[in-house]
C-alpha cells in the first residue's frame, strides 16, 4: 500500500470520527436547525425581494423577513397548537364519559346504523364495530404526538432564540452554504445545480402545493364548524386537514357525519349551510391553491405526503410533520436527476 493511500485512509477515518462526534454534539439542536432550514428555503425569495427593495442591506432584509415569520407563521402556529390540545383532550373525555357532544363522532354512528340497515343483518356482523372506540385511539394518538408547539419545537425561550438567529445567519449566508455543498460534492457542479433546483422545487410543491393548501382547507373547515355550531372547532380543522390528503374522499370524511347529524337534531339551516360551506369554500380553495402554487411544478400523490407526514410524526416525532414530506422530497429529487447521472456515467466510460 503507497504512502499515499495511507494517508487517504486515514484522512477519511479521521472525517467519519470527526462526523460522528459533531452528530452527537448537534443532537439536541437538530430540530431547531432543521426547522430554521425549511424556514430559510421557504422564505429566501421573500428574502431576496426585500434585500432588493433595501438595496443590498442583507442584514435589514433578514430582520425583515424574521419579522413576517414570527408575526405570519409562529405566533399563529403556538395558539393554535395550544388551542388544539385543549380541544383534542376535551373531545376525547367526552368520549370517554360517553357524553352527547361529538357531533362528528355521533354523526358517523348514525351513518353506520344507516347503512347497516340499508344493508340487512346478514352484512351487520361484517361491519359490526365501535366508532367511539377507534375515535378514542386516534384522538389519543394525536394528542401523544401534537404537543404545545412551543414546547416540541421549540424547547422554551433558549432554543426560540438559538432559532431565530440560525434563520438570520442562513438567510443571509444562504449563496455562500449553496457554494461549499456544491464544492463538497463529488458530482459534476451541473448536476449538483440540478438536484438542488429540483430539491428546491419538490420542497415547495410539497410545502406549499399540499401542506399549505391542507392547512388552508382545515382553516376554512374550523371556521365553518365555528360558524353552524359544531363543537371543538380548532380540533376538526386539524382533523380535516389531514383527512384533506385522503384521495376522493378529503374532507368529506368530517363534514358528511356533522351534516347529517346537524340534520337528525333538526338543525336544518346549519346542515345545508355547512354542506355548501364544505362543498364551495373548502372545495373550491383547493382548486384554487392548489393551481396557484403547483403551476408547472412536480405535482406528488396526495396519498405519499400523507404517508410521509404520518410516518415522519411517528419516527421523528412532531418535527416529523415537516421532516419526513422533505425527506421524501429529497428522494424525488434523486430520483429525477439519477438517469442523467447514469448517463454522464456511460459517456465517461466508452471514453
Amino acid at each position: 500500500m503507497s504512502h499515499k493511500n495511507v494517508q487517504l485512509y486515514f484522512f477519511l477515518l479521521m472525517m467519519i470520527i470527526l462526523f460522528g462526534l459533531s452528530f452527537f454534539v448537534f443532537k439536541p439542536y437538530l430540530n431547531v436547525i432543521f426547522l430554521s432550514s425549511v424556514l430559510a428555503v421557504c422564505f429566501y425569495p421573500m428574502f431576496l425581494k426585500f434585500r432588493h427593495y433595501l438595496k443590498g442591506n442583507s442584514a435589514l432584509a433578514s430582520l425583515s423577513t424574521i419579522f413576517v415569520v414570527i408575526v405570519c407563521i409562529i405566533v399563529p402556529l403556538l395558539f393554535l397548537s395550544t388551542r388544539l390540545l385543549k380541544e383534542a383532550i376535551d373531545v376525547y373525555n367526552d368520549l370517554a364519559l360517553g357524553t352527547d357532544k361529538n357531533i362528528i363522532v355521533d354523526g358517523s354512528n348514525v351513518l353506520l346504523n344507516s347503512v347497516k340497515n340499508i344493508l340487512g343483518s346478514d352484512m351487520v356482523s361484517m361491519i359490526d364495530f365501535d366508532f367511539q372506540m377507534y375515535a378514542r385511539s386516534i384522538i389519543s394518538w394525536i394528542i401523544s404526538h401534537v404537543d404545545s408547539l412551543f414546547v416540541i419545537i421549540f424547547g422554551g425561550l433558549f432554543n426560540f432564540v438559538l432559532m431565530i438567529l440560525s434563520l438570520y445567519y442562513l438567510l443571509i449566508n444562504g449563496e455562500k452554504i449553496k457554494s461549499i455543498l456544491i464544492s463538497w460534492s463529488p458530482l459534476p457542479d451541473d448536476r449538483d445545480l440540478d438536484f438542488i433546483n429540483t430539491l428546491n422545487i419538490s420542497v415547495d410543491a410539497v410545502l406549499k402545493g399540499r401542506i399549505l393548501v391542507s392547512i388552508a382547507q382545515g382553516f376554512l373547515l374550523g371556521i365553518g364548524f365555528a360558524i353552524f355550531g359544531v363543537g371543538s372547532p380548532v380540533f376538526w380543522g386539524f382533523v380535516g386537514a389531514i383527512s384533506s390528503l385522503v384521495p376522493i374522499l378529503g374532507t368529506s370524511i368530517i363534514v358528511m357525519p356533522a351534516v347529517i347529524f346537524l340534520l337528525i337534531q333538526g338543525s336544518l339551516y346549519q346542515a345545508i349551510g355547512l354542506f355548501l360551506w364544505g362543498a364551495v369554500c373548502v372545495g373550491l380553495i383547493d382548486n384554487v391553491l392548489s393551481f396557484v402554487f403547483l403551476k408547472d411544478k412536480i405535482r406528488i400523490h396526495p396519498l405519499i405526503i400523507l404517508f410521509s407526514i404520518l410516518g415522519g410524526v411517528e419516527f421523528f416525532g412532531s418535527i416529523g410533520f415537516l421532516l419526513g414530506p422533505v425527506i421524501i422530497s429529497a428522494l424525488l429529487s434523486v430520483m429525477k436527476i439519477y438517469p442523467f447521472i447514469m448517463s454522464d456515467r456511460t459517456i465517461n466510460d466508452s471514453q
